[in-house]
């Protein structure tokens, strides 16, 4: 008798554990849940917004693409859906672009979408380096001189002019084309309209007015570097 009530207790203890680990169970898997959904919440970022083809909004999309495959890495681990979920998103004036690029990449009926950094290098020479030229020639257009040394400027207007795609380095030799004196008589303009008024009537009342550009770009060597009677601003 003794006996049957030890086994009957025994069995009653074991019941309780069980039961007191699928509470305990249930408890940490419900914790686990929260801190889970907590931490997406925290994670949770908005889809890139789809490409019209505006090419100045070309790098913010780069960007948020960028952002979005680093937080879902697991997700798109991948070249075929990395290019695939970029491609999605191109629409407007950039949809043909997709459509070319896809029927580019289909053979016999089989889409082979390449590497990611194949279709980087590919949309972007369509529309990062088109959106740099025009930044840059409508800086060039609006640039200012200001509180500048004269170097500095020279140095600036040439990097625009080289973004620009309108200032190249002579080949030995070479006649100039139409286009170049066209692009060279335009900087020049620019250039002038750049520089502050008493550097420019300097250089205007000098011997000799400077007559091609890099006559220009050099011309400000050796006067005052400012345009006045200071050697500082």
């Amino acid at each position: 008798m003794a006996d049957q009530e030890k086994m009957n207790q025994m069995i009653k203890e074991l019941k309780e554990l069980k039961a007191t680990i699928k509470t305990l169970t249930k408890a940490e898997a419900s914790s686990f849940s929260l801190l889970t959904t907590e931490s997406l919440k925290k994670l949770r970022i908005n889809l890139p917004k789809p490409f019209m083809g505006n090419r100045s909004q070309f790098s913010d999309f780069i960007n948020s693409l960028n952002i979005y495959f680093a937080i879902n890495k697991g997700a798109y681990n991948s070249n075929v859906k990395k290019v695939s979920f970029t491609l999605s998103f191109l629409e407007g004036n950039a949809s043909s672009w997709k459509t070319a690029f896809i029927q580019s990449h289909t053979t016999g009926g089989t889409l082979n979408l390449g590497t990611y950094d194949a279709f980087l290098t590919a949309i972007k020479k369509d529309f990062e380096e088109v959106a740099k030229k025009g930044d840059a020639i409508y800086k060039l257009q609006h640039l200012k001189q200001g509180n500048k040394h004269a170097k500095e400027l020279v140095s600036e207007f040439r990097v625009l002019a080289h973004h620009a795609n309108l200032i190249s380095s002579p080949s030995p030799g070479a006649t100039p084309t139409t286009s170049k004196i066209s692009s060279d008589l335009l900087l020049q303009t620019w250039f002038k309209d750049a520089l502050n008024r008493p550097l420019l009537e300097q250089i205007l009342l000098s011997e000799s007015e400077p007559t091609t550009l890099e006559e220009w770009l050099t011309r400000p060597s050796g006067l005052t570097p400012y345009g006045d009677a200071q050697s500082e601003p």
